[in-house]
């Protein structure tokens, strides 16, 4: 879904971007950059999700009880 919004809005408002470089990967049969790409943003989006999980523990104290 990520990889997807990001193509229809860069292609829609015209902005260069990730979404455009898959795009025209995709059309140029290029694998291997279309493989890089979906990496990267998979690696991007778990890390955002262990910085936000780090954040809950140091926000709420319950969680450091381990009462959750």
């Amino acid at each position: 879904n990520l990889v997807t919004g990001t193509i229809v809005v860069e292609n829609v408002f015209s902005l260069p971007g990730l979404g455009r470089l898959i795009f025209q990967a995709i059309s140029n049969r290029d694998i291997v950059l279309v493989q890089n790409i979906v990496m990267l943003l998979a690696a991007t989006v778990i890390a955002i999700n262990f910085v936000v999980d780090l954040l809950y523990a140091a926000i709420d104290p319950r969680l450091k009880l381990g009462h959750a």
